[in-house]
């Protein structure tokens, strides 16, 4: 570089930089509050805003009245809203939602309102503050901050457990439920469903599937939800519901084995367990199929990469690239058969008894 372009970078002023780089700036201060952002959406989801909007405008102080919080507070709280186009926000002082703010609501197709208040709650989110701490012992630092990983904390916290369960559900609807079209389930007889949740995929499965049954596997609290959930659908009939600790062991009978985002939350010795549990259930020609978010190779942008460090943080879970899930199968005594890729990040990963 010359001196005379030294000399002018010298002579720069500190607004001279901002204005030059302003784009970059503005794009890393987008990412550095971005927090601000997720706490304006849940505390809506929280105080069930958008449920208030859902037939049309309202100003404030209305609002405020309803839920019993403060107009100042609130008017602020929705402008802000406005700017991240969950709200629009009109020259008479009333909101309403936009597209994206009906799926704040409770009662709408592929609602995110559970979504929105898990990340948004304070048990859920302040771990992530420990998020240095984690990248330094190379583990999770819910246990750190709560005294108790992630899944015995919401089993002795009803409250939490319940929005856990509420928003596994809703994600299951979401995102789980474009999976399953990426593999045909219909050459099956009977589905174990392990760690099943709620039983919304499995009911997708039971809905799509005349001639197949399933077994709905998962903790003992969680397992009377689904059977509510499976007998309101109808399915109830042809659903064994088990309950127990799947790093104990597994139901045996199934053809088919389903791991619905359950493998992302361990990191590889507890997956590696967990797996093993599943093989020693299995038929030498019955089939495990996981839905997971896989990361891409080549550093192609991912929602993956990013709930890969929410595993870190929370769980001391992993999410994993092709090679790495084949890898972690081997050492449980499977072969990947496949990878399917769809429109959700949820891949069906297919693998066979080695």
């Amino acid at each position: 570089m010359s001196e005379h372009a030294d000399s002018a970078d010298q002579q720069l002023k500190p607004v001279d930089v901002i204005a030059h780089a302003a784009l970059p700036v503005a794009g890393l201060m987008q990412i550095i509050v971005g927090h601000w952002g997720s706490q304006v959406v849940a505390t809506l989801a929280t105080l069930g805003i958008p449920d208030s909007l859902a037939d049309g405008p309202r100003g404030a102080e209305d609002l405020a009245k309803q839920h019993e919080v403060d107009p100042r507070a609130l008017y602020r709280v929705l402008r802000a809203a406005a700017t991240l186009r969950v709200l629009d926000h009109t020259d008479d002082e009333t909101f309403s939602l936009t597209e994206a703010g009906h799926f704040l609501r409770t009662d709408y197709p592929f609602s995110m309102r559970y979504n929105a208040m898990l990340h948004g709650s304070r048990w859920h989110w302040d771990p992530w503050s420990l998020t240095p701490e984690a990248v330094r012992k190379g583990g999770e630092t819910f246990s750190d901050h709560h005294g108790a990983p992630y899944y015995e904390y919401i089993g002795q916290h009803p409250e939490a457990g319940d929005l856990f369960d509420r928003a596994m559900t809703a994600m299951a609807a979401q995102a789980q439920l474009l999976a399953v079209s990426l593999y045909d389930f219909g050459s099956h007889r009977t589905v174990v469903d392990v760690g099943g949740g709620e039983g919304v995929v499995l009911s997708h499965l039971l809905e799509t599937h005349a001639g197949l049954r399933g077994v709905l596997f998962d903790r003992e609290r969680v397992v009377g939800n689904a059977k509510r959930l499976l007998t309101e659908a109808g399915h109830a009939e042809r659903v064994e519901f088990v309950s127990g600790d799947m790093f104990s062991s597994v139901p045996q009978g199934g053809d088919c084995y389903l791991l619905s985002m359950v493998v992302n939350d361990y990191n590889d010795d507890k997956a590696r367990t967990l797996l093993e549990n599943t093989r020693a259930a299995m038929g030498p020609d019955a089939t495990l199929v996981l839905f997971d978010m896989v990361i891409p190779r080549n550093n192609t942008p991912s929602f993956a990469t990013l709930g890969d460090i929410e595993c870190l943080v929370v769980s001391g879970g992993e999410l994993r690239t092709e090679p790495e899930i084949g890898a972690l199968l081997a050492s449980a005594g499977f072969r990947l058969e496949a990878v399917h890729r769809g429109f959700s990040p949820v891949c069906a990963v297919v693998a066979k008894p080695e």
